[in-house]
């Protein structure tokens, strides 16, 4: 493979921070600092909604969530309302769309087969759903794609759950589908997983399907010197490392 990419694998980290990070990021690479790259990681609970948010598709309030020990946030993602927790894994492509596509829609197609192969590792056999965005196990939800595309650029992308608790979908709308099911890697397979394959096997199938050769960043002085070290948690990084 001739094209590189980074790929930067960390723990839980605040959707904040995460954000941030990804903007970091995004303006290293578009000032051309860096390659493109992928970021793994995992958010505490955390309610997010995209540019198309109605009020309807939160079932409760802010405020309610919060109290609850939520944190909410309305991004300028696509999409609609998600959940994120621990458990379940979030994929952040940083990269120049065209460099593997042209059109917008193939590349979301693109990260649900990053998606679809990972389950296939797990026995399970995903698939699209005609007319959503996302990946589906016998008509059950459980992989969620939300992206923003600027200036060529993307940020956001793609969450699958793996071990993560489902309950909280419930004060939800997910993706603004009404009656829509969810579960997760876990809850087929009636088992824990290991959230590190887990990473390792998105990392490999994202490899597959963007034909990129990914190096993973593994040095906390080159975060440090990128300048986004302080946007994470600061041992986020050394615990995936160490766990």
């Amino acid at each position: 493979m001739s094209r590189k990419g980074l790929l930067l694998q960390l723990d839980t980290v605040e959707y904040g921070k995460a954000w941030k990070l990804q903007k970091t990021l995004l303006d290293a690479r578009v000032s051309g600092k860096i390659e493109d790259c992928l970021v793994l990681l995992q958010h505490p609970p955390t309610f997010t909604y995209g540019r198309r948010y109605k009020e309807a598709n939160l079932i409760f309030n802010r405020e309610l969530y919060e109290s609850n020990g939520f944190a909410v946030y309305k991004t300028d993602r696509g999409g609609l309302a998600t959940y994120h927790s621990p458990g379940q894994v979030v994929g952040y492509p940083i990269v120049r769309m065209h460099t593997y596509t042209k059109d917008y829609y193939q590349y979301l197609r693109m990260l649900e087969e990053v998606m679809i192969r990972t389950l296939s590792d797990f026995g399970i056999k995903a698939e699209r759903k005609e007319g959503y965005t996302g990946v589906w196990v016998n008509e059950v939800k459980i992989g969620f794609i939300g992206v923003r595309l600027a200036l060529g650029y993307t940020m956001h992308g793609f969450s699958l759950n793996v071990n993560n608790d489902l309950s909280p979908f419930k004060y939800i709308i997910p993706c603004g589908i009404q009656g829509v099911k969810i579960t997760s890697i876990r809850e087929i397979l009636n088992t824990n997983i290991d959230i590190k394959e887990v990473y390792n096997k998105l990392a490999n199938h994202y490899s597959e399907v963007f034909q990129v050769q990914m190096i993973t960043m593994e040095n906390r002085d080159l975060i440090k010197d990128m300048e986004f070290y302080e946007t994470i948690h600061e041992d986020s990084y050394t615990r995936f490392i160490n766990s």
